[in-house]
């Protein structure tokens, strides 16, 4: 059977490097060597993440030369050619293989380190796909936006649809799942949605009760009170905070009676720890509860009057601290105020009752105006005293309160004090009277709220009990600030309790998977956090012991109180004490983190109750509502007893509410907020992953790894390792002999895999290391799969090229030849036509020749006034060049600058051919001007060309600017050497610019077997240049009579590649011309590039010029170097 083990609670820092390594380690496969696979990565010690910490991560690769000791990565996110050096310690692996945004389950990835779900969150969320699974969780992250997915339309679609499986992650899908698990198995269910405020907690809660309502029909009263208790809880229990515009400052449990043929019938509602504090004061930028501001800006003239209701900023319960914020953009809290009023007239709250609950409140905010004085009395300096205005306050609140206004005036400047058997009175310290004045609000506020949802609970409640029920339980996830009170404490206790239920959860349904598979679950031993558990709470030497044990003491202080708790509770490894401040501060080292507390206020907040003589006060009320608020509380006087403080009276809560979850089968909902500026489409990586601790959810990820981390259904682990064994996964073979083969085979200890009815289960280790055997076997291959592929791609793009050039060249023949029947007027076309078509060329050109004076004449005027200086005979011949051919280039578009091409084209025209020359240029791997001017001996021409080609190299060079600049150059080709060349660009790094004679097929450019990877290649040496230079001569020779071009290229490629395949891969493209190749320098970059340029007369002994022949040959692989 499976055992349990005391809890190790992780570290605080840098918790992104210590969570789950033991499945994130990154194994390359042949390290430092040329077939090393490029596997990708995630690091947090790269370049980009050093100047910008809040990536936390950034996706490289991992590059030759790296070591066991040391990797050599390149950033690929950012990009960044930028090679640096980093510890395998902080590396995780990343997943290469899966579709982010298809993969729906983050457990279901091959890597779940904290940067793969990070990076999947991420990719998901910009995506606008807001849900996610992380079974048994659903994350959802809070768009901050309206994404059209909650509406009627999406509720009826995951009601009919099939199955959940076949669903993506919604709410609406845990609604139906556990609507289905409530009605198939007849067993309660709970529903526990959790998160930070403004994470959208309470949208989702709101979504889940309408996909239960959407099944009623016809008129549902109960039902109709249910969904109108959602405006009023929101009204008096949530608030505008920094960070949520719309903060629910209460915890709610829920439980509703349910069908699917007739939605929610009955229901109940618990609600704990109200922030009562926010009544009387909040911090800058905050507001109190939201119905104050809906009273004082919603009441009419005449309640306005009757409740004594002042301007907003005359109360200091609003302004004390707050700055003075009283509105919500996008809220308005009028409109608000009548949807409170219908809701309380669909709960069924009598009109009478709607007023004193309206008059209730006000009392409250006035009762904070009153200002109390300090006077001499008694022998007491600083005795509190109110009179004139602030006593007229007093009692105008307490009337507005329903109670005796003399009487609660006496017992908030004087007390009582139990000494012995006597009652002792005298007065209170101003400070004290004002505390009083602050508690009676606070306490009445909080019992008030008590009694709406008592009210409401009376409304809905099922006449006989509940039988079973659906459970919703909206609570804040684990709070860390930089100064944590008895709030969160009280708060991080609710979430340990929940933390245990769900470590629970899991491993039963682990323990139940196991066993209906037929695997035996002494594998499974896992930590629970018992002794966190019993150290926060438990019934003696506890911090809840203590606490109470200091309250109840006669010399109580908060420093007392932490000093006991560090030197108790020290010793038992949960709680520390604070490296900061150790007279007020303590730790505890909670299930996600170390959390420091201060004790600073700690036995103020614990003893915040009221004394009972103000108790007694307001229970004499003559109104029916605030009697009945206060039904039932005892308080005994002068005197505070065990268990009547606020952290034992929550413990009992807490207690009572898990015991009920803990009854039912839960679902979870863990909601994220992405950013803090409530912006959609904003990532902050850093708030993100502080909440996948906070909320447990890295916790469950690596709960899910216990075990047999690894379990996929025979047919899916087949096809994953398929490599290990391809004969066999490729056969018709059972899945599940097949998996049993490919196992034995691989040679794993048995006790790391195991065989179920119909999953392969393995543990950690051993799915990492058949992950690294399939590598290696997939990298033993490749050398074979490289050659099969590139014969492939030649020969089917070599036939796909056959098959459309005739086609491609009619056609373009055609067009050609229909525009110069235009021009000569040949074809059939209607009466005036023609003319206008004509006419409208003519005018055209006119305009363009007209242009063309006008700028020949500005320059002529220009030349004028530089005509004192002297220009060069050289100078002058290269003017002439120019100024012939800048027609053409307004023509066609192009700008012709005086400082563009005409110097170098001048040392063209002077440079003489001599061989030797040549030969250098070509050892070089530099442009040679000489052969490009034997190509084209017309200077006009060549310059023309060159001219065009020259304009690729512009940047920015836009589709269509490409587009005519090709055209240019082969009107160009066509005019000087007649009709039908090709201009072939390819902007990628392995084709550039040529020009080719398509009618006669005397060129031939091979695009086949282009492959892309990261190796980097050899460079060419001097012998073997030299040796592919002799025998390209040698074939020439074969071919020059002949001037088949294309099969001098086959034959030289077929040369190349049974001599080059084997030692460097990859294929090899040839390219043959008459004349020199256009676009050398393109080239010079490639690792495997040569070029040879054979002089025709040196082989036929003619002295005159003639075109020499160009041959470029490399190799289709490209490099990264």
């Amino acid at each position: 059977m499976a055992t349990k083990q005391q809890s190790t609670v992780a570290k605080a820092d840098a918790p992104h490097e210590k969570y789950f390594r033991y499945h994130s380690a990154v194994i390359p496969v042949g390290l430092g060597t040329d077939r090393q696979q490029a596997l990708r990565c995630w690091t947090s010690k790269s370049p980009a993440v050093a100047a910008n910490p809040s990536l936390l991560f950034s996706l490289c690769v991992i590059r030759p030369g790296s070591t066991s000791e040391k990797y050599v990565l390149e950033q690929l996110d950012p990009p960044s050619k930028e090679m640096f050096e980093v510890d395998p310690d902080a590396v995780l692996n990343a997943n290469s293989e899966e579709d982010e945004l298809a993969a729906s389950d983050i457990g279901l990835l091959s890597h779940k380190n904290v940067a793969c779900v990070l990076s999947m969150l991420k990719t998901r969320y910009l995506a606008a796909k807001m849900y996610t699974m992380a079974d048994p969780l659903l994350v959802a992250i809070n768009p901050f936006q309206d994404l059209g997915n909650a509406t009627k339309e999406w509720i009826d679609y995951y009601r009919n649809a099939p199955s959940t499986a076949q669903t993506e992650p919604h709410v609406f899908r845990v609604a139906r799942q556990a609507l289905a698990n409530l009605e198939d198995y007849n067993k309660s269910q709970t529903i526990i949605v959790s998160g930070e405020s403004g994470a959208g907690k309470t949208e989702a809660t709101k979504q889940v009760m309408r996909y239960f309502a959407a099944a009623s029909k016809g008129n549902n009263r109960i039902q109709e009170a249910i969904m109108a208790g959602n405006p009023l809880l929101e009204a008096f229990g949530n608030a505008k905070t920094i960070r949520n515009n719309n903060s629910s400052r209460f915890g709610r449990f829920m439980q509703l009676s349910l069908s699917s043929e007739s939605g929610i019938q009955y229901g109940a509602i618990t609600n704990f720890l109200l922030e009562k504090v926010r009544l009387v004061s909040q911090e800058p930028g905050e507001r109190s509860f939201h119905v104050l501001y809906q009273l004082l800006k919603g009441a009419d003239d005449e309640m306005r009057q009757r409740l004594h209701l002042r301007p907003i900023d005359q109360y200091t319960f609003l302004t004390a601290r707050s700055g003075g914020c009283f509105d919500i953009e996008g809220v308005d809290d009028r409109s608000d105020f009548q949807e409170l009023r219908e809701s309380f007239v669909s709960m069924g709250l009598p009109s009478e009752d709607e007023s004193t609950v309206f008059s209730i409140l006000s009392g409250v905010l006035l009762i904070g105006n009153t200002k109390v004085a300090s006077l001499e009395k008694q022998g007491m300096p600083d005795a509190a005293h109110v009179t004139g205005e602030s006593l007229a306050v007093l009692k105008e609140s307490a009337s507005l309160l329903f109670v005796d206004p003399d009487k609660l005036a006496q017992n908030i400047l004087r007390k009582q004090t139990k000494v012995g058997n006597q009652l002792l009175e005298g007065p209170r310290t101003y400070r004290e009277a004002d505390m009083m004045i602050k508690s009676v609000a606070k306490h009445v506020y909080d019992q008030l709220f008590a009694w709406l949802v008592r009210f409401l609970n009376k409304t809905i409640a099922p006449p006989g009990g509940f039988g079973v029920y659906m459970g919703m339980l909206d609570i804040f996830g684990f709070e860390v600030f930089e100064h944590n009170s008895l709030e969160q404490l009280l708060i991080n206790i609710t979430n340990e309790h929940l933390q245990k239920h769900f470590i629970d959860v899991i491993f039963e349904t682990e323990t139940k998977l196991y066993k209906s598979e037929g695997i035996p679950t002494e594998a499974l031993v896992w930590t629970d956090n018992a002794e966190i558990m019993d150290t926060l709470c438990g019934p003696r030497d506890s911090v809840f012991a203590i606490i109470e044990d200091i309250c109840l003491g006669l010399r109580a202080s908060d420093e007392a109180l932490c000093g006991m708790i560090v030197r108790k509770l020290g010793g038992k490894g949960v709680v520390l004490p604070s490296r900061r401040d150790q007279r007020i501060k303590f730790v505890v080292r909670h299930t996600i983190a170390d959390i420091e507390y201060s004790c600073d206020g700690f036995l103020e907040k614990n003893q915040d109750i009221l004394k009972k003589e103000l108790v007694d006060v307001l229970k004499a009320s003559s109104n029916r509502v605030m009697a009945e608020m206060f039904e039932g509380i005892v308080v005994e006087a002068g005197k505070i007893g065990r268990g009547s403080l606020i952290a034992s009276q929550f413990l009992r809560s807490l207690n009572s509410m898990i015991g009920l979850i803990r009854q039912t089968e839960p679902h979870f909902i863990r909601c994220l907020k992405p950013n803090e500026t409530k912006r959609p489409l904003e990532w902050e990586g850093p708030k993100v992953l502080n909440q996948l601790f906070s909320l447990s959810i890295l916790e469950a990820l690596q709960l899910r790894q216990i075990g047999y981390s690894y379990r996929r259904p025979f047919a899916e682990f087949v096809k994953r390792f398929r490599w290990l064994e391809l004969g066999a996964a490729n056969s018709n073979a059972d899945r599940k002999e097949v998996a049993l083969q490919m196992l034995q085979a691989s040679g794993l200890p048995e006790d790391e895999w195991a065989l179920g009815k119909t999953m392969v289960f393995l543990k950690a280790e051993a799915a990492r290391a058949l992950e690294r055997m399939q590598t290696e076997k997939m990298m033993s291959l490749r050398p074979i799969v490289e050659f099969v592929e590139a014969a492939y791609r030649r020969i089917s793009l070599k036939r796909n090229l056959e098959a459309v050039l005739p086609a491609l060249i009619r056609a373009e023949a055609h067009c050609r030849r229909q525009a110069t029947l235009v021009e000569y007027g040949a074809l059939d076309l209607p009466p005036g036509f023609t003319e206008a078509l004509l006419q409208g060329i003519d005018y055209t050109q006119q305009q363009k020749e007209q242009r063309e004076r006008e700028r020949q004449e500005r320059e002529q005027m220009a030349n004028e006034r530089l005509g004192h200086r002297k220009l060069t005979k050289e100078k002058k011949f290269a003017m002439q060049v120019l100024q012939m051919y800048k027609s053409w280039d307004s023509m066609r578009g192009l700008e012709t600058k005086h400082e563009g091409f005409f110097p170098s084209e001048l040392d063209y025209l002077k440079e003489k051919q001599k061989r030797p020359a040549i030969e250098s240029r070509i050892k070089e791997k530099s442009f040679s001007h000489v052969t490009r001017q034997q190509s084209f001996q017309d200077p006009g021409v060549s310059y023309h060309l060159w001219r065009n080609v020259a304009a690729l190299y512009q940047a920015p060079l836009s589709d269509n600017r490409l587009q005519n600049i090709c055209t240019c150059l082969r009107d160009d080709m066509d005019r000087v050497y007649g009709h039908f060349w090709q201009v072939i660009v390819n902007r990628t790094e392995a084709f550039g610019l040529a020009t080719a004679h398509a009618k006669t097929k005397r060129h031939l450019i091979d695009q086949h077997g282009v492959y892309r990877d990261g190796r980097k290649l050899e460079l060419m040496k001097k012998q073997q240049r030299s040796l592919i230079s002799t025998a390209g001569e040698r074939t020439f020779l074969r071919y020059k009579d002949s001037r088949d071009w294309t099969g001098f290229a086959e034959r030289l490629q077929s040369y190349l590649f049974g001599r080059y395949a084997d030692s460097h891969g990859g294929s090899w493209n040839v390219l043959v011309q008459e004349g020199s190749f256009v676009s050398t320098r393109l080239w010079v970059k490639h690792n495997r590039f040569f070029r040879v340029e054979i002089d025709e007369n040196e082989f036929n002994g003619n002295t005159e010029q003639n075109k020499c022949i160009t041959i470029v040959c490399f190799e289709a692989c490209t490099t990264a170097s």
